[in-house]
């Protein structure tokens, strides 16, 4: 029989297969666009001795990328072009990307005239480089972008939602860092920042933004989010609804699709967690039918699900928010 040959990290043996499993739920982590967990995992595993230390590292590089821990992803990016590890252009393009982020834009134009002297570039990667070069000598000679604040403080809730609908046709960068700040900050309206997301989404946003709203934190991509009533989720609540109501009660399925709209605009981008569309429809038309017969609702007869639904749901119905 083999024996397992173990690994001793500093005074503690490790048991074999321990940096593969950490591997593993890495790039599970990573699928799941968990990234904080992936860098956690990922950064573990390369305190062992790895066979496939480049792809570790290039895994690793996106996670912090994702994770906007742009400090740690130029370290390695700059580890792995000096060390020869990974496919040198791929390193390469997130060590661009990384420094456009952060409006590094000599150190982008020195890298780049660096490498179209040595001609040593691929022809497919040579038109790309070429416009970022053009680019990144335009910028670094600009004169830098004045950053504005977005809002005074004084702003009602209504004055904010047409300030937000405004931008929608005005350059943004001057508002971008009000705007990212907003998106983290729970305290913010979470209809603010739903139309933040719109607009960010407009204006084509592709770079990883924080949001935390509700009990919700997660970084989203505002560019490939979908609108606000498109998701499978709400679709399927309101067609529910319309399968119970059509035809019994136009007026009910008028309210109570009004009311799921209005409570998906202010959760978006995210869904009610571990709810089923069936338990959230009926807690709606619950909440809906006791403002309808002006008699409070009855939820002795609730199931755990409709009751942590219609939790939710009267949560959201407290906020105020301007008509959609």
């Amino acid at each position: 029989m083999k024996k397992k040959k173990w690994t001793r990290k500093g005074n503690v043996f490790v048991f074999p297969g321990t940096s593969e499993e950490l591997i593993r739920k890495g790039r599970e982590a990573l699928e799941e666009k968990d990234y904080d967990q992936a860098v956690l995992y990922l950064k573990e595993a390369l305190q062992y001795p790895l066979d496939e230390e480049d792809d570790v590292k290039m895994a690793l590089l996106l996670a912090l990328y994702e994770s906007d821990q742009y400090e740690q992803a130029l370290l390695l990016c700059k580890d792995m072009l000096h060390q020869g590890l990974g496919e040198y252009f791929d390193v390469l393009d997130v060590y661009i990307l990384i420094l456009m982020q952060q409006k590094q834009y000599q150190e982008i134009y020195t890298t780049l005239s660096a490498l179209m002297e040595e001609k040593q570039l691929p022809e497919e990667k040579r038109e790309n480089f070429e416009r970022l070069l053009a680019l990144s000598k335009k910028m670094k000679e600009a004169p830098p972008v004045e950053e504005k604040a977005l809002f005074t403080g004084s702003e009602s809730l209504r004055e904010r939602t047409i300030k937000l609908m405004e931008l929608v046709n005005q350059n943004i960068r001057p508002y971008k860092k009000d705007l990212e700040g907003l998106l983290k900050d729970p305290k913010t309206h979470p209809f603010v920042q739903t139309l933040i997301l719109n607009v960010l989404k407009e204006h084509g946003v592709e770079q990883s933004t924080e949001v935390r709203k509700f009990y919700f934190h997660e970084q989203v991509v505002p560019a490939v989010l979908k609108d606000a009533f498109e998701s499978e989720y709400f679709q399927e609540v309101i067609r529910l609804l319309e399968a119970q109501l059509s035809q019994m009660n136009p007026v009910l399925l008028e309210q109570a699709r009004e009311c799921v709209k209005r409570h998906f605009f202010l959760l978006y981008p995210f869904e009610p967690e571990d709810i089923s569309p069936e338990s959230w429809a009926e807690a709606s038309l619950r909440l809906v039918q006791s403002y309808y017969d002006g008699e409070p609702m009855d939820e002795e007869e609730t199931g755990k699900e409709i009751s942590r639904s219609l939790a939710l749901i009267k949560e959201l119905d407290e906020i105020s928010s301007p008509i959609m």
